[in-house]
């Protein structure tokens, strides 16, 4: 289920900042997401049969309801990006990227919480050995630098980044994102506590013997409303990197050249173009 997040949330942010086969992509989510959760999860052939009708509501719902927001959004940061933009209007445009999530969250969760109560014994440690693994493998995978390492890689990562936006950046603009960059906050063993606590309230809930009704109540807390099992550390290091994410794209948008403009107009035309498509042809 965790991986099922993470693509959709992977495409919320797709639709904000690259046009790179979306259209191809919001098409063929059913394939996709079935995809991931084979990575999970076996399920049987009447669990199948549900889980794919349900999907099909809930891409239709998204479709109607949500591309449209996106599609708003988009006109909005266009509008920005061409006039002027303050760092408290990058974080509002951030915030609704959380809200487009949560708004995805509460409409999946009655459609999944039926399915988990129902898995089989081994079909729950299926997933909780799934998870456990994901969970190792990302530890695994973490290089443990030294702050002055870790902020090199952090600022290399954002002009990469702002490259595949605005397309090349001059040499005063390096420096400059290079300096701001140093602000951001390591967040990976804050992170990675957090998934810890998830996965265990988690596991706790599918070997635990409730009643339906509690159960349904115990998975919309986790599933909806999971944030609130970060700490405050975590909380504090996300607002830090928000805003100084938000300084730099204004920073960015206060020098554009005028290729730059034309690149990353291009570039929001091109999301643009393929909303108003998936919104006009189901």
């Amino acid at each position: 289920m965790l991986r099922i997040k993470s693509i959709l949330i992977c495409l919320v942010l797709a639709v904000l900042v690259s046009g790179c086969s979306f259209r191809f992509i919001y098409n063929h989510l059913d394939w996709w997401t079935n995809w991931y959760l084979d990575d999970y999860i076996t399920l049987n052939e009447q669990q199948q049969k549900i889980f794919d009708e349900e999907f099909e509501r809930l891409h239709l719902w998204h479709r109607e309801t949500q591309l449209p927001l996106y599609l708003k959004q988009l006109n909005d940061i266009k509008l920005l990006i061409n006039s002027e933009m303050s760092p408290e209007q990058v974080s509002n445009n951030l915030d609704q990227l959380l809200q487009h999530w949560q708004n995805f969250l509460i409409a999946a969760e009655p459609k999944l919480q039926p399915l988990a109560f129902g898995l089989s014994k081994s079909q729950k440690q299926q997933l909780l050995t799934a998870l456990t693994e994901n969970n190792q493998d990302n530890i695994d995978d973490y290089e443990n630098l030294n702050d002055k390492d870790w902020h090199e890689e952090r600022s290399d990562e954002q002009i990469d980044q702002l490259k595949s936006w605005f397309g090349k950046l001059s040499s005063e603009q390096k420096a400059q994102v290079t300096q701001m960059s140093k602000k951001y906050q390591q967040s990976f063993m804050t992170r990675m506590a957090y998934r810890q606590r998830w996965s265990n309230e988690f596991a706790q809930l599918l070997n635990g013997d409730l009643p339906e009704h509690q159960f349904k109540f115990e998975f919309y807390r986790l599933f909806v409303n999971g944030r609130s099992l970060r700490d405050e550390q975590l909380n504090e290091i996300t607002e830090n990197n928000s805003k100084v994410f938000a300084e730099i794209f204004v920073y960015m948008v206060s020098t554009i050249s005028d290729k730059q403009r034309k690149r990353i107009n291009k570039k929001l035309n091109k999301v643009i173009g393929d909303l108003e498509y998936l919104m006009a042809n189901d």
